[in-house]
């Protein structure tokens, strides 16, 4: 386990500054995800923490050693990191056992030693019965699972992961979130994670630092940035949202499109506002709630129902259970109850930031 602290960090290449100033504490023990759209600096931060980057500026602690800033830099090897790539990396020629035990090979660890090793290791990545095989006679979940467990068994003070799981199937991916969580949870490693995938963000972290352009947009855990974003960008990001115009005033928020008002108590605002609405915090009924609208569109996805639903001149998501499906139809009409929305000040940057998306 270990702590990096990252101070007045900054990156550019040529004339283009890909990572603006940069400081923060990653805790020890603690699965920190680096989010954000393609291009936004989350990899050439994660690089520079790995070592195969030189910051422009700053400094990059490991513990109390420093391994970037000023005249020091320490290699990659020098670092105690391990680091899974997106693409798994693994040798073709080398069965599962030695292609887990070739870091510990390259240290002259002694046989009996990296026997021990290697043997917890593919027990605790579910490997066990496979140190023979060849990487072409497993699936693509094992595969990475050998990079996991190649980059764990120098029993490195922290572990990167760059889009490990990008290769994966849908369902795949879904299964090696909570495999990754759980192993390097039971080792108690620090964890820096990358990923442009909000889901995996969300299962995983403890804390996530949404990036985009090179800037921190929000920092915090998944509840945190989900339920509180900072500004139009993290809640288009993070999840499913819609954005309404409205105007602030007198404990009240006036919907133009909807026709209609959302009450809004802890109202400090007045004026221009953007509403954002996430689908499932909208609550469908054949009668009884705040708003009428009629069901343009509804789409049955088996784990839930996927609603258009027109209010006013406004057409509105909703997202229900799965049985939902049942209870409604196309061109029906209905009442709808927003339950919980975020409210930003609409000073016309919104549509700016929604422009920049993975």
């Amino acid at each position: 386990m270990s702590t990096i602290t990252i101070k007045n960090l900054t990156k550019s290449f040529d004339n283009v500054q890909v990572l603006k100033e940069f400081n923060e504490v990653f805790r020890d023990g603690e699965f920190v995800t680096l989010l954000g759209p393609s291009g936004c600096g989350k990899t050439t931060m994660l690089r520079m923490i790995a070592g195969f980057e030189i910051p422009t500026t700053g400094e990059i602690w490991i513990d109390d050693r420093l391994v970037s800033g000023g005249k020091t830099f320490l290699p990659p090897e020098k670092r105690d990191i391990g680091m899974v790539f997106q693409s798994y990396a693994v040798w073709p020629h080398m069965n599962v056992f030695d292609n887990v035990a070739y870091p510990l090979q390259i240290k002259h660890v002694s046989r009996s030693e990296i026997k021990t090793r290697v043997s917890r290791i593919l027990e605790i990545v579910h490997l066990s019965q496979y140190a023979d095989r060849l990487p072409n006679q497993l699936s693509g979940g094992q595969q990475q699972r050998i990079a996991l467990a190649r980059a764990l068994v120098a029993e490195p003070k922290v572990l990167l992961l760059d889009e490990p799981l990008s290769n994966l199937d849908a369902k795949l991916r879904e299964s090696m979130r909570f495999e990754i969580k759980d192993i390097t949870q039971s080792l108690g490693i620090s964890v820096v994670y990358v990923t442009h995938d909000q889901t995996e963000a969300m299962a995983m972290s403890d804390r996530i630092f949404l990036i985009n352009n090179g800037l921190i947009q929000q920092s915090g855990t998944p509840d945190e940035i989900y339920n509180h974003p900072a500004n139009p960008f993290v809640a288009d990001f993070l999840g499913k949202v819609d954005f309404f115009k409205g105007t602030a005033s007198d404990s009240r928020i006036r919907l133009s499109e909807w026709d209609a008002e959302l009450s809004y108590p802890e109202n400090t605002l007045s004026g221009a506002v953007e509403v954002a609405v996430r689908p499932e915090n909208i609550r469908i009924s054949h009668q009884g709630g705040m708003f009428t609208g009629t069901i343009e569109r509804m789409y049955y996805l088996g784990d839930e129902t996927d609603y258009r639903v027109k209010v006013g001149k406004a057409t509105v998501r909703v997202i229900d259970d799965g049985y939902s499906h049942r209870e409604f139809s196309t061109g029906d009409t209905v009442t709808l109850d927003v339950r919980e929305f975020i409210v930003f000040t609409d000073d016309g940057s919104t549509t700016e930031q929604l422009k920049i998306r993975t």
